[in-house]
């Protein structure tokens, strides 16, 4: 008897479960339709899947990996040359966002040389060292070319601290990351920290901590320390919502960043939406964008933006499970800015 009740029970359960789940995605569809003015890749000069999945085993167990968000700058020393950098995990979202994966997240990141048509000619997997804790491997990985020396910037989480990290470091084609655990001199009420993204500051290299105010730095590689340089404040009220996404590119006199904003659909379901942000030489800001999506999936991310013929390339994930690369063109873009 006791048998029976606990079998109906989880009978009900699954359905309870079930008709919550087709009800929010009857929310999420809904909230798709009212903002699918905002789906951009339909503008696009071309775009390309380039998604992947193997199996790797971990504690004697293969975990099936998928390829997810990607990092794409120029080659230093060859401009027809590009530098990507792809996150590979161990799990993957479903359409109301939630992960698969009840155990530890891994990440295995590949460097890739693509030419300038954005076919791979070569690329080289690195795993991590150990896969101890619960969060493994360098995440969000972010390429820079700065004065034809590349940089990385990333996060990676400290067992010791328990908390997540910012890492960075040069980085030498072939090689493993050698990660430099940065943290700021200043005070900061983030605890995990993430989203840090590098420019070119008038011949500096700087990172951006925080969109509102906004924080411009500077990495001390020999202290591990990032030093505030200055801040902007006096910002529309939208840039509450703003973290960074993409490293900030030069274009047209101006410097170009993505970033991203997380909104709620519905209770603990979230949707992830970006905004190109512009500002002249000097970081003042010029103009944004309105919030846009790539393919309306309730999360993307992306942290990939770079140039070629004046061309904008960027590189962006679905679901943390696809990797693509988009391209669109200057007048194209700039026809999305609205600017102040």
């Amino acid at each position: 008897m006791t048998h029976d009740l606990n079998k109906k029970m989880v009978t009900r359960m699954k359905l309870v479960n079930y008709e919550k789940r087709n009800k929010y995605i009857n929310i999420i569809k809904n909230y798709f339709d009212n903002i699918s003015k905002k789906y951009i890749s339909v503008n696009s000069i071309s775009s390309k899947n380039i998604s992947f999945s193997f199996k790797h085993n971990i504690d004697n167990k293969l975990n099936l990996f998928n390829s997810s968000s990607s990092s794409i700058t120029k080659c230093p020393n060859d401009a027809d040359i590009f530098i990507m950098n792809t996150r590979i995990v161990n799990y993957y979202l479903d359409k109301v966002g939630k992960s698969n994966n009840d155990g530890k997240c891994v990440t295995i990141n590949r460097v890739t040389i693509l030419d300038k048509f954005l076919n791979v000619l070569s690329f080289k997997y690195l795993f991590p060292s150990n896969y101890d804790n619960k969060y493994v491997g360098i995440e969000d990985i972010r390429l820079f070319n700065f004065n034809e020396e590349l940089y990385f910037i990333g996060s990676l989480y400290n067992s010791e601290k328990n908390k997540v990290q910012i890492v960075s470091n040069k980085y030498k084609l072939g090689n493993d990351y050698e990660p430099i655990i940065i943290n700021p001199s200043f005070k900061t009420d983030f605890n995990w920290e993430k989203n840090w993204v590098f420019f070119n500051n008038n011949n500096d290299l700087n990172i951006i901590y925080k969109w509102s105010p906004i924080y411009i730095c500077n990495i001390n590689y020999e202290t591990k320390e990032l030093n505030l340089v200055k801040s902007i404040e006096n910002l529309p009220p939208i840039f509450n919502k703003f973290r960074g996404s993409t490293c900030g590119i030069e274009y047209d006199d101006k410097i170009w960043f993505i970033v991203h904003q997380q909104n709620t659909v519905v209770l603990e379901i979230k949707n992830y939406l970006h905004n190109f942000v512009v500002f002249d030489k000097n970081m003042n800001l010029l103009g944004y964008s309105d919030a846009f999506n790539f393919e309306n999936k309730l999360v993307e991310f992306c942290i990939g933006l770079t140039l070629h013929d004046n061309n904008f390339i960027i590189t962006y994930s679905t679901l943390d499970s696809t990797s693509n690369i988009i391209v669109f063109s200057p007048n194209y873009v700039n026809s999305l800015i609205h600017y102040i």
